[in-house]
């Protein structure tokens, strides 16, 4: 038993890790993992490692196959993502709804700084790591008024939704970033204010105009 923290403290960043290559396509949907190629890599041995890819399975990002082992998972086809897109429409409006009402100035001003890095990273789009770069800080925005809602599990669901829509933003096309950041910015106007209502209805905005965004872009690819 002694060993069991730190062997939880190797799942954990072994699933950071894996979750993050995933999104980020570093490892191609489809792509078959093999696990002692990935202890290596990870310098970790096979046990946490396989509690990692159990996380991201529950997640939907690895399938698993009886003798087969571990596959990085498809994108999600286009009636999945509208069916994901269809959740986030319940919860996020009522996320950002209670943010509107818990919100602090040090709060405010968290996102405030997180919408100007974005912008920054939008000003700079030259590699893809600038692009990655711009997709964490969205991500990181939906993430904030999620924890700003105060429900745990609303929180942790929004975070698994949001690995498969990443997913999908590196198709990305030039007028995204200015439309999703001012999308943003009106959503941390009507936090900021207090207001409720408009605020669910600035991120129920945001998320129907980002579903159009990214099933646009499939249909063109």
């Amino acid at each position: 038993m002694a060993g069991t923290p730190r062997r939880q403290a190797l799942t954990d960043t072994a699933y950071d890790t894996i979750r993050r290559r995933l999104v980020d396509h570093e490892i191609e949907p489809g792509t078959k993992l093999n696990i002692n190629t990935l202890a290596l890599e990870l310098e970790i041995s096979p046990t946490p490692l396989r509690e990692a890819l159990a996380r991201l399975e529950a997640e939907g990002l690895v399938i698993k196959r009886s003798l087969a082992g571990y596959t990085a998972a498809s994108l999600l086809s286009t009636r999945s993502l509208g069916e994901l897109f269809e959740v986030r429409l319940l919860l996020e409006p009522t996320a950002a709804a209670h943010a509107a009402t818990r919100a602090t100035e040090d709060d405010l001003r968290e996102l405030a700084e997180l919408l100007v890095e974005m912008r920054k990273a939008t000003d700079e789009f030259r590699s893809r790591a600038t692009l990655l770069l711009y997709m964490h800080h969205d991500s990181v925005f939906h993430d904030r008024i999620a924890r700003l809602s105060g429900n745990g599990f609303l929180r942790s669901t929004l975070e698994r939704l949001h690995a498969h829509t990443h997913q999908y933003r590196l198709s990305f096309r030039e007028g995204w970033a200015e439309a999703t950041c001012t999308e943003h910015e009106r959503i941390l106007e009507a936090v900021s204010e207090s207001d409720e209502e408009t605020a669910a209805a600035r991120m129920r905005t945001h998320l129907r105009r980002a579903h159009l965004r990214l099933t646009d872009a499939a249909a063109r690819d």
